[in-house]
């Protein structure tokens, strides 16, 4: 008896509930708090990685002169700069033609910050992205990565941002030439 009534007295005492409340829902706040900051920072850097892939794709995309490799690295370091990120960047930019003999056939590609070359071989990972095409039509394919790490462990591993952005020379479509030689000419071009 002196049992059951020392329970329903405990049972009924509300003493000390705010504070083992807090106790309770302090750690929960926290990771909500941690977890909000660290899920809109991915969608910021998402946004700005999208941005930044946008800007130089237009950029390229209004090009006449031949594109040099200290161009591509120029093309790099704006995107680093747009990305604002600490952490690896990767960029591509590739041209691409149609035709109806052959189907899609990349022209060129160059790569910075260890993104390797588009080749044929691995244009068939991406030829759902790639829109229908005229006869002999070329686009520009630029492609970037970023590497995100969480600064918080919060249930958001690492992982990486990719984009493929396709556009159109804005002029006509032998306008995008590579060339491997800084001063060269139509010889060491590749268009």
């Amino acid at each position: 008896m002196n049992m059951s009534r020392f329970f329903r007295r405990f049972r009924d005492d509300e003493r000390g509930s705010m504070a083992i409340e807090t106790v309770l829902i302090f750690p929960i706040l926290c990771w909500a708090y941690l977890a909000t900051f660290v899920y809109f920072d991915a969608f910021r850097i998402q946004s700005t990685t999208n941005k930044a892939a946008y800007t130089i794709s237009d950029q390229v995309s209004r090009e006449t002169g031949y594109i040099t490799p200290n161009y591509m690295t120029s093309l790099y370091n704006l995107h680093e700069f747009l990305t604002s990120s600490n952490h690896p960047t990767k960029l591509r930019l590739s041209v691409v033609r149609f035709t109806d003999d052959n189907g899609y056939d990349v022209r060129w590609s160059q790569g910075r910050g260890g993104a390797g070359t588009l080749t044929n071989a691995g244009l068939a990972d991406i030829l759902d992205k790639l829109p229908v095409m005229p006869n002999n039509e070329v686009i520009i394919v630029l492609q970037n990565w970023l590497s995100y790490e969480p600064m918080f462990s919060v249930g958001l591993s690492a992982f990486e941002f990719e984009n493929l952005i396709v556009t159109r020379p804005r002029f006509n479509s032998a306008q995008l030439c590579w060339n491997s030689q800084e001063n060269g000419g139509v010889t060491t071009a590749t268009c």
